[in-house]
């Protein structure tokens, strides 16, 4: 999940996430090769979408994802597949957050389109990509739905009923990283409060370390706080409602302010990094791998890639929720699983081919011995979660995992609030307050509605 984080329905609830990750939990077996043995009782057997005994003919498709989707666990499957399945993908990287969802719509819009699109989950025609039905392949039929409880998913990963969406990678979590070893040296405890958060951030500032680090030149990595503080949003789907029927404003989201001050009031206490406003999501996970800085906020999907850049310096890294309502209501925001489509084309059948293969049970094993987060399917075994995502995993395990955002209900329609990650931008350069940042959400939104000539918004 790197973009301007979509909006997604009320059937997402902290009930609904924390059944999805408690059930992950129970298949998870670090490092573990076993496979599950079918039965009555066990997911369907992967065998359903194994090979014929004739070579698979050879195919290359074309694809689309943001460039840091692409990683171990994919890596690990492009390889298997062109062995077994003799399908090879042309993947396109494009740039993360809003600069590449346009380029996806311009392809779309120009009629240049892959075979396979990896995007966010939940896509309807108000994203930009065309109506849902007539760009890509539905899925409730295919084989690998079979390991897949579409009651979880209904409201996150279909479109008005129906499963074009298939899931790539795992469910995460908006933590609060921290690199153990630097706390330790400083006879620091987790902060409980905001108080003792930045009574810790000043004894680290004067141990000559970064107290918290800033990537603001990538700037989708600023939403990650607000969306630990906005997953505990009181009402969030009325408030939600009102808002796109005129009935009331974004800055109703105080939750969301909440996480928005805080990246403000870090930057005025100077406990980020001095180069934050230029510093990116790389600088970000080795000044927190070497202990430069002592805490990033940051999705749980970015333990992947330390795993990989910084193995020996993986297991000094925890994860704790930022006490923003000083203990009494902390929250994990919970990002689903992103998603791949089968775009209908002259190679859809051979595309298809390859989302049954990646979706089944032998597949997904191989996915998650090489990267992490917690698998959709069931009857995976065969995980690879680091320290910090098992800190996580107890949040939802405890209750304490909740949905980022809602749809609007009832039909109404949702608008785009503008660029949030710029916005973000503004308020840790200056140039705009928390209250500010709202407003310019607002009014985005109202100008979409308007253009779309909403009656609500006359």
């Amino acid at each position: 999940m790197r973009g301007n984080i979509t909006k997604r329905t009320l059937l997402m609830s902290v009930i609904v996430l924390t059944m999805i990750l408690l059930a992950a939990c129970g298949n998870s077996n670090k490092n573990s090769n076993s496979s599950a043995s079918p039965s009555e009782s066990s997911p369907a057997a992967s065998t359903e979408n194994a090979s014929p005994s004739a070579p698979p003919e050879k195919v290359t498709l074309k694809a689309l994802m943001h460039t840091s989707w692409l990683k171990g666990g994919m890596e690990a499957v492009l390889k298997d597949a062109a062995e077994k399945e003799g399908i090879t993908l042309q993947i396109e990287k494009l740039p993360e957050g809003v600069d590449g969802d346009n380029l996806i719509k311009t392809r779309f819009a120009t009629n240049d389109k892959p075979d396979l699109l990896f995007f966010y989950s939940g896509i309807n025609e108000s994203v930009g990509l065309g109506k849902p039905e007539e760009q890509f392949v539905p899925q409730d039929d295919q084989p690998w739905m079979a390991n897949f409880d579409k009651k979880v998913w209904t409201g996150v990963f279909d479109s008005s009923g129906t499963f074009y969406a298939a899931p790539y990678g795992g469910s995460n979590l908006a933590v609060m990283l921290f690199n153990k070893k630097v706390f330790e040296s400083l006879n620091l405890q987790i902060p409980t409060t905001m108080a003792e958060f930045w009574a810790a951030s000043e004894v680290i500032s004067k141990a000559g370390k970064v107290p918290v680090f800033l990537s603001a030149k990538d700037a989708w990595t600023l939403q990650i706080a607000t969306h630990q503080s906005g997953a505990a949003e009181d009402l969030l789907q009325e408030k939600t409602d009102n808002i796109h029927t005129n009935k009331g404003t974004v800055s109703d989201y105080v939750a969301q302010r909440q996480g928005i001050t805080f990246l403000k009031d870090v930057v005025d206490k100077k406990y980020v990094n001095k180069d934050f406003l230029s510093d990116t999501y790389d600088n970000a996970q080795k000044a927190l791998a070497n202990g430069d800085a002592a805490m990033y906020p940051m999705a749980t999907w970015v333990m992947t890639d330390i795993a990989a850049k910084y193995p020996d310096q993986t297991n000094d890294i925890g994860a704790f929720l930022i006490p923003f309502n000083d203990g009494a209501k902390e929250i994990a925001g919970v990002y689903p699983p992103n998603a791949v489509y089968v775009v209908k084309g002259s190679k859809e059948e051979a595309a298809q081919r390859f989302i049954n293969y990646f979706e089944s049970i032998e597949t997904q094993n191989i996915y998650f011995g090489a990267e992490g987060g917690i698998p959709a399917i069931k009857g995976v075994t065969n995980t690879l979660l680091t320290p910090a995502e098992l800190d996580a995993q107890k949040f939802a395990e405890a209750g304490k995992a909740g949905p980022i955002a809602v749809s609007p209900s009832k039909g109404i329609t949702a608008y785009a609030a503008g660029d949030y990650p710029a916005f973000l931008q503004d308020l840790v350069a200056g140039a705009k307050t928390p209250e500010q940042v709202q407003e310019a959400m607002q009014k985005e939104l109202v100008k979409n509605a308007k253009a779309k000539a909403d009656p609500n918004f006359k």
